[in-house]
């Protein structure tokens, strides 16, 4: 495997979760890129002079973001941790504080999830991440009143409950958001 060839796997291995076109636009674009830049000067001196792989391609991952399987795979991971956000194990016989307590420590993993996604794939998959886990935890909130209920003594505690899922979305689209625009952008490729 020449310099090249070697090169290009690097950067199609940083460019994994990429809408399949664009990263084979990419690879193409690169690829005559460089057939180019190595019949004018030689392969040792174009080599010389790359960028490390992982980091063009962390740029391009940037600059066009993830693909929809990806970002569907980030909201369903948001989904399945909103769900034990809510005390559900108080219907399982626990008590009110290992109840509590396991709801807020997946409150938190929630919120790192969501801060996680929104400063790696940017604010639109937070948003989308955030809004699938505000969503799912009203409808946990729906099945369970409805076959259960008690989980929500009084209008202070729902009020609580909105609020608290009001801000998942906030959590999920401002980290994003302050990175994409303190960031300061660098367009050369």
């Amino acid at each position: 495997m020449t310099a090249a060839e070697e090169y290009l796997a690097r950067v199609s291995r940083g460019l994994a979760g990429m809408d399949r076109r664009v990263r084979e636009d990419i690879l193409r674009e690169l690829r005559a890129h460089l057939a180019d830049a190595v019949a004018d000067g030689g392969e040792p001196a174009v080599a010389a002079r790359l960028e490390p792989p992982e980091a063009l391609a962390a740029r391009y991952k940037e600059l066009y973001g993830y693909g929809k399987p990806f970002r569907a795979l980030f909201v369903a991971v948001a989904v399945a941790l909103a769900v034990p956000t809510l005390p559900l194990l108080l219907f399982a016989g626990y008590g009110s504080t290992v109840a509590f307590g396991v709801a807020l420590a997946f409150l938190a993993v929630l919120a790192a999830y969501l801060i996680l996604v929104a400063l790696k794939a940017g604010s639109t998959a937070g948003l989308s991440a955030g809004a699938g886990a505000c969503v799912a935890r009203f409808v946990t909130l729906a099945a369970f009143e409805a076959s259960a209920g008690g989980i929500v003594p009084d209008a202070s505690s729902l009020i609580l409950f909105i609020g608290v899922s009001g801000v998942l979305l906030a959590i999920g689209f401002l980290p994003g958001h302050a990175k994409e625009k303190w960031k300061p952008r660098d367009v050369s490729l």
